[in-house]
């Protein structure tokens, strides 16, 4: 299960518009060309290339229960009831996060269960205290930092950043535990889940989860990002 913002889509059906001019005054019989009453090309309303005036566009559909949300990767799935051995009420659960569509109310709901699995990433690396933003005593909350910016799981993207190479760029910034000037948000090349092991484990580097990138589909530089059929 990923572990996504909240978004919505609204989708647009073109129909073909019918003309109902009467401008051919001809004899019958006669054929003067096109008429008016021709059906107008589905992907051009309006194949004179003026605007297309056309009323007969529906609305877009209203918005069902929200099911998923698209944030950080691997948020929901690592640090949302982790290590729940009742794997039915660990998938309602989580679920329930991807339901989840009220931000101010993402910190209240999430933010205890999210720091409870952080303490135990935390000892990764065989050193409990080094995870990022983590409390200098075993105390409780003491991983409420980082638990905190998860539980707020939007990516952000700094639109005035020189340079696009940093995974959790902003947030990294923004808690001074890297200062930058990094666009941040998810870029193709990013290897977002070794980053993710990385800083919940507290460490600079080193852990990895084995998996290389392809470059067929990372080195994307238009949307919609596909990569070539195999």
């Amino acid at each position: 299960m990923k572990n996504q913002i909240i978004f919505g889509l609204a989708s647009f059906a073109f129909i073909g518009v019918v003309a109902c001019g009467g401008d051919d005054n001809v004899s019958p019989g006669v054929d003067s060309g096109p008429k008016d009453n021709q059906v107008a090309d589905q992907n051009n309303p309006n194949p004179d290339g003026g605007a297309d005036t056309s009323t007969n566009n529906p609305s877009p559909p209203a918005l069902g229960t929200q099911i998923d949300r698209m944030g950080r990767p691997a948020a929901n799935t690592a640090a949302n009831n982790t290590f729940n051995v009742d794997a039915g009420g660990a998938g309602m659960a989580k679920d329930a996060y991807n339901a989840a569509n009220d931000p101010t109310k993402w910190q209240a709901s999430f933010l205890a269960e999210i720091g409870k699995n952080l303490g135990i990433y935390d000892g990764l690396d065989t050193v409990c205290g080094n995870q990022a933003l983590a409390g200098m005593t075993a105390v409780a909350g003491r991983y409420n930092g980082l638990a905190g910016a998860l539980a707020d799981d939007r990516l952000y993207l700094n639109t005035a950043g020189t340079a696009c190479t940093t995974y959790l760029g902003v947030e990294l910034n923004a808690t001074g535990l890297s200062k930058n000037m990094d666009c941040g948000g998810r870029g193709l090349a990013y290897d977002v889940i070794d980053t993710t092991y990385n800083v919940v484990a507290g460490t600079p580097s080193g852990l990895t989860d084995g998996i290389n990138a392809d470059p067929a589909k990372t080195g994307g530089k238009t949307f919609p990002y596909l990569a070539a059929a195999q």
